[in-house]
């Protein structure tokens, strides 16, 4: 019979490679979407999502590819540059935080949208939503700073040998900041925002582009809880089951479970993308639009004889 540690390098050279290859992809594709189109740009909602989208592609970037060299080819990066054993976690602890982050903040912001109340409708300013932006990164970039102190090789271990920033880790951390806020966040904002749709829907008031950007974050808030709420149970049982004795059968079942998160994560982080296509007309044209924009020749010389009406470049 198989080794557990075997199945978890299995897991991650054919199941979690392809996910973070789908992850890569469409954040990437959200990343360029989202910051070419004017009209999302321009909504504080679709820029929350823009910075989540960022933050995501950096996160499976640095995490991902450690994982790999480390998982499936037995090469961890992380023994290799002391510089890197700190940087790691810092990065990862910054992008993480600031993809849910910035997630639920587009679910407050579609309920600021849908509120029949004008006062709650002029909360919501794309001038606002770059403030709160770069609060976010720096409240992340500077709440994450400890992990340069806090984690070092000892031992030939790359890990985090700090009593008090375990602690804080694990109880503000893995416990609040990541399962438990945006969880509450986005389901009590995510059913208000609903409710004034079906308000709004009933009495003709909601455009079909507003809409349809209502129906994204839904999407996206669906992913939400499907990375978060796994992996949340998972971080309070193992911080939990700390002091237990376990055997290295029960140890190496653990860290598959982990490892299966994981590439949970991975596949529902790009998956945003691709759930936008579905529930998304308008977004759907962007992407069609931004692939023959890609494809044609921005140097190609018009015939001088071609029938050309003006105003209809942009239309689709």
């Amino acid at each position: 019979m198989a080794s557990w540690s075997y199945i978890t390098q299995m897991l991650t050279l054919y199941a979690f490679i392809p996910s973070l290859c789908i992850g890569l992809l469409g954040s990437l594709m959200n990343v360029i979407i989202l910051s070419t189109a004017r009209m999302y740009r321009t909504q504080p909602c679709t820029f929350f999502l823009l910075i989540a989208a960022i933050a995501e592609f950096v996160h499976l970037l640095v995490a991902g590819i450690s994982r790999i060299s480390a998982i499936g080819f037995n090469i961890d990066l992380t023994l290799l540059s002391p510089a890197w054993c700190k940087l790691r976690p810092y990065l990862i602890d910054i992008c993480y935080g600031m993809a849910l982050t910035c997630e639920w903040l587009a679910t407050v912001d579609r309920f600021l949208c849908t509120a029949r109340s004008a006062n709650l409708r002029k909360l919501s300013k794309i001038k606002w939503a770059h403030y709160i932006s770069a609060s976010v990164f720096v409240f992340w970039t500077l709440t994450s700073v400890p992990d340069f102190f806090s984690f070092y090789i000892r031992s030939n271990v790359c890990g985090n040998y700090n009593d008090i920033w375990k602690i804080y880790r694990t109880y503000v951390n893995n416990w609040f900041f990541y399962p438990i806020l945006p969880v509450v966040i986005v389901t009590v904002f995510g059913t208000l925002a609903y409710r004034n749709m079906r308000t709004l829907t009933n009495t003709r008031q909601l455009q079909g582009a507003d809409r349809q950007l209502t129906y994204m974050i839904f999407g996206q808030i669906i992913l939400i809880i499907i990375a978060v709420v796994p992996g949340g149970i998972f971080f309070i049982y193992s911080s939990s089951a700390l002091s237990l004795t376990k055997t290295a059968e029960q140890s190496e079942i653990e860290y598959f479970i982990f490892n299966v998160l994981n590439t949970l994560t991975a596949l529902t982080y790009g998956s945003g993308f691709y759930v936008f296509l579905i529930v998304s007309k308008t977004f759907r044209q962007q992407v069609k639009h931004f692939f023959c924009c890609f494809g044609n020749n921005p140097n190609a010389v018009m015939p001088a004889n071609a029938n050309v009406t003006p105003g209809r470049a942009n239309i689709k």
